[in-house]
């Protein structure tokens, strides 16, 4: 049975916040402060006006300390969409997050298909890019305390992914590296490598992990995610092997106690992104249309099955 958690802010630490949102499903992401002696720091900025007010207003009651730096753990949407709402804070991120999120969201009506519940809000949205840029890693420094911001050096989830580590405290913002009881998506990433990263992640010394989708959890739920991955790749590769279209492959493998993760039709995208990987191609851009219309499809066929 999966968990249940709500929208609202959570202290993780002392003086350190999870902003979590319920679901976790597509463009519901989560994000993170750090209040410090000299301001404070945020991690990730929503997606949407609406979302982003939300938190912003959770941060206000939250301290009264300025957020002086936001830190952006991956191009995405949903974790980029609210960065004007931090006017005067410096945007940090990696050199390939800032790259990616250069030539702009995608496209208003792709997105309004692709999450037709914030339709109305998407033409709202305006860019603002990082300004302080790293390659590797980076160390943040506020008083005694430490932020260690590590981009796992190929891509994962992205090319550009960052998380923050505070070694201190023993926590970490993942950022889309970890979806707790969501089902990870990578059609902008590398399966194989996102497992690479998924083990280095859960080497750090940390208790308390808090993911870019899903609730707070520990080194617990970041394992059945690499494990979600290390399935798809695994039954991919076989199915790729027997000459099996990607989609008939999805609809094939069986996702056992994953089948019941919120989203489970991502399946689809992340076995066309394995099926790239395996022919290397995974430079080029997935086939977006035809992903979307076969989660359509996948979708419905598996809550018919669920309703026989």
């Amino acid at each position: 049975m999966l968990p249940a958690w709500k929208t609202g802010m959570r202290e993780v630490a002392p003086k350190v916040f999870a902003y979590v949102q319920a679901t976790g499903e597509t463009g519901i992401s989560n994000a993170g402060l750090v209040v410090g002696a000299d301001g404070a720091v945020a991690v990730d900025a929503l997606m949407v006006p609406s979302m982003t007010r939300r938190l912003v207003a959770a941060i206000k009651k939250t301290t009264r300390k300025k957020v002086r730096s936001l830190i952006n753990t991956h191009h995405h949407l949903d974790h980029t969409g609210g960065n004007r709402f931090f006017r005067g804070a410096t945007i940090v991120a990696t050199a390939k997050c800032r790259a990616e999120l250069a030539p702009g969201f995608p496209p208003v009506p792709l997105l309004q298909r692709f999450m037709p519940r914030f339709a109305r809000e998407f033409p709202l949205l305006e860019l603002v890019l990082p300004t302080v840029t790293f390659e590797d890693r980076l160390v943040l420094h506020d008083g005694e305390r430490e932020l260690h911001l590590w981009h796992p050096g190929t891509p994962a989830h992205t090319s550009g992914d960052a998380l923050v580590y505070l070694p201190r405290e023993r926590l970490i913002f993942a950022g889309d590296l970890a979806f707790h009881y969501v089902t990870p998506l990578a059609f902008q990433g590398h399966v194989g490598q996102w497992i690479a990263a998924a083990e280095r992640v859960l080497a750090f010394e940390a208790d308390v992990i808090v993911p870019g989708h899903g609730p707070i959890g520990t080194r617990k739920e970041l394992t059945l995610m690499r494990d979600y991955l290390a399935l798809v790749r695994r039954e991919a590769k076989a199915r790729f092997e027997a000459g099996i279209p990607a989609e008939a492959a999805a609809r094939d493998i069986k996702l056992g106690v994953y089948a019941s993760w919120h989203e489970a039709e991502r399946l689809l995208p992340n076995v066309m992104r394995c099926y790239q990987e395996f022919r290397g191609e995974t430079h080029l851009p997935i086939d977006i249309p035809g992903m979307l219309e076969g989660m359509e499809r996948l979708r419905g066929a598996r809550s018919t099955h669920t309703c026989l």
